[in-house]
């Protein structure tokens, strides 16, 4: 089986692309490149920027047999380069286009989530137009976001009403689109669950990876450095259940198409967790979860693009710290995860 990986920022960005998002996609690309050429019976393409171009994605499609992509959601990239794969009919290893464009949407996200009884931040859109005197009477504080994004990007805390012109403007220069999000600020601890489902046609399974802690500075500017798998929390089991209702919501909504490999962003407070965002594409936890197991990760994503069997459980021999880097070792641990139709 020939496998074409594209990683966005490494590969087909038009323009530089921000240095910590590159390095992370860079760090991401190649721990997937090496997990997938340990496979049995498979053949890797990979799509690289040599001398200021790319290879053609389309036509290294038509001569393969599957195709995995690593991209943001911002501006529909994922969606576009997902809808690619299935129009040359081949086995998108990840979830469908349409799955994408609905979760990168993240007031569509809200209010699935909200809709389904998962705790999740207060969430409604405003124009840039008009944006201040919309917000004039708010109550502080609040956060600021763009409905696309990713990596934190544009994700702006406003404490103080001095600083709302200054938030609007961050959140501008990171979408295209013509509205952003005004979100409730839950005060907690950032965590994140990883999963990977399979669809075979009904509903998915998910094999859930455990908590995930992440490490994010929630200064006026929310700026994401990775975090740490493995993570023993009293709320852990609390904030898996949460996520895995949140991908079934997803699941349910888009009609089917969740595979593959996604992240659940929470934040564990006092109240119990709140899901705020989910990702249908690979992230960095990937880093740490790749060493942390005795699977070959990239294979378990094979089989559930497949709609093959996952594993009943899923043991973390160890914790590591990562980040765009790549990952350290954190400390021993013994923990446990399964996989449960859902």
């Amino acid at each position: 089986m020939t496998i074409v990986l594209l990683e966005h920022f490494t590969s087909v960005a038009a323009r530089r692309p921000d240095a910590a998002l590159r390095a992370e996609g860079g760090a991401m690309r190649d721990a997937l490149a090496d997990d997938l050429q340990r496979l049995p019976g498979v053949t890797l393409d990979l799509v690289e920027r040599r001398h200021g171009r790319a290879g053609s994605f389309r036509e290294r499609l038509r001569r393969a047999d599957a195709a995995l992509v690593i991209a943001p959601e911002t501006g529909g990239v994922l969606e576009r380069l997902s809808r690619a794969v299935e129009v040359q009919g081949r086995v998108l290893l990840g979830s469908s286009s349409r799955v994408s464009r609905l979760a990168g949407d993240k007031l569509a996200t809200a209010r699935l989530l909200a809709s389904a009884g998962i705790p999740t931040p207060a969430t409604e859109t405003i124009p840039f137009r008009g944006a201040a005197d919309r917000l004039a009477g708010r109550t502080l504080p609040f956060v600021l976001k763009p409905r696309d994004g990713c990596g934190g990007r544009g994700v702006v805390l406003v404490r103080r009403r001095r600083h709302q012109a200054a938030a609007i403007a961050a959140v501008r220069r990171a979408t295209r689109g013509a509205d952003l999000l005004v979100q409730e600020y839950l005060l907690g601890e950032d965590a994140s669950v990883s999963v990977i489902a399979s669809d075979s046609g009904g509903t998915p399974a998910l094999l859930s990876l455990g908590l995930n802690r992440q490490s994010v500075r929630r200064g006026r500017r929310f700026e994401y450095s990775g975090g740490q798998v493995g993570w023993r929390h009293p709320m852990a089991e609390r904030a898996v259940e949460a996520a895995r209702a949140a991908v079934a919501a997803l699941a349910e909504t888009a009609g089917g198409g969740v595979r593959g490999y996604l992240g659940v962003d929470l934040v564990l407070g006092r109240m119990g967790p709140s899901v705020v965002e989910i990702n249908p594409r690979l992230t960095t936890s990937y880093l740490g979860l790749r060493r942390a197991v005795r699977w070959n990760l990239a294979g378990l994503i094979l089989d559930a693009a497949r709609g093959r069997p996952l594993p009943a459980r899923i043991v973390l021999r160890s914790a590591w710290r990562f980040d765009g880097r790549g990952v350290v070792p954190w400390r021993s641990i013994a923990a446990g995860t399964s996989a449960a139709s859902i």
